[in-house]
């Protein structure tokens, strides 16, 4: 079942697995995508799949990055990890996207212009630095709600947009695009950052800098990301770049290998900027090897997967 050394190696963390649980955590060191249903044990496999790596000496702690969508899920991981495992996992790159990216940023902080002890805005503090320019800039509040403000800021960084790169059609937009500049100074001046641009600074310093770039692609050799159908434009495109599509890199290097781990029947966050079409993507730009599917289900009695596959059965376009 496995192309190297591992596959011969028995180990107790595979015991508890069922057969095609077993087929993902031993998967060869190369991109994959794990179709996972709702309680078919999906963190169970990232979390088993990690430690396989590790008890057969194919990565290091270090070399590992695993993306959740929930700290609660980074926790949890973490969590499951250290009681497979007598290893310190603290020190691991195991979090959410914006916990992984501020961490990038802390480390990287001068080439990112910011200050060392840049601040983090919560939704909260966000929307209060919007209506304190929105004060500042007599903004007619009615006609462009601070609300509405933080929304369309939100939605240009999910789309890896800064105010230059975003379409103006009519006056309105080109409005919002300009007190979007104007925030973005402010933030600058006072040294704080909101979560899109964790993600957007991180995006852009991987884009912008190749030393950095080539640096965490030789360090990353196993990448996993959880709820891949939850991901955003960007998310995406960090993960390209962190990772590299084939063929791309310093003298033909390859970044790590992708294990993505989603279902795309469970795709609700379409509203809120994730594309359920990154899965599809990602089969075709790393041309995926390897697709598994987890379909037994340990959390739900047959009459509600009955009714829940009826409905599942007319989605258009489904992996």
């Amino acid at each position: 079942m496995l192309s190297d050394s591992a596959s011969s190696f028995h180990s107790p963390l595979l015991a508890p697995l069922n057969e095609e649980q077993h087929r993902a955590v031993t998967l060869p060191s190369e991109h994959a995508l794990i179709l996972a249903g709702a309680g078919s044990g999906k963190t169970r496999v990232l979390t088993t799949r990690i430690a396989w790596l590790l008890q057969t000496g194919q990565v290091s702690p270090g070399g590992v990055l695993a993306v959740t969508f929930t700290n609660k899920a980074a926790k949890e991981m973490v969590h499951r990890l250290s009681a497979m495992l007598p290893i310190n996992v603290r020190g691991m790159w195991i979090g959410t996207f914006h916990g992984l990216c501020n961490r990038f940023l802390r480390a990287h902080y001068q080439l990112a212009q910011l200050p060392q002890t840049f601040q983090i805005l919560d939704t909260q503090d966000q929307l209060s630095a919007i209506k304190r320019l929105c004060k500042q800039f007599n903004v007619d509040e009615d006609r462009f709600p601070p609300k509405q403000l933080q929304w369309f800021i939100a939605a240009c960084k999910e789309d890896g947009q800064r105010p230059a790169d975003v379409p103006v059609r009519d006056d309105e937009t080109r409005r919002k695009v300009e007190l979007y500049q104007l925030y973005e100074e402010q933030c600058q001046r006072e040294g704080v950052v909101d979560f899109g641009e964790l993600m957007l600074r991180s995006y852009e310093l991987l884009r912008d800098n190749a030393p950095v770039r080539e640096h965490y692609r030789r360090r990353f050799r196993h990448v996993l990301v959880d709820e891949f159908q939850d991901t955003n434009k960007l998310q995406y495109a960090w993960l390209k770049l962190l990772v590299g599509l084939p063929g791309e890199g310093a003298n033909g290097e390859r970044g790590g290998a992708i294990m993505a781990v989603g279902d795309d029947d469970q795709s609700i966050y379409a509203f809120r900027g994730a594309r359920v079409g990154n899965m599809s993507d990602f089969v075709r730009e790393f041309a995926v090897a390897h697709q598994i599917k987890l379909e037994q289900n340990y959390r739900s009695f047959s009459n509600i997967l009955d009714s829940a596959n009826h409905l599942i059965g007319h989605n258009k376009g489904r992996l």
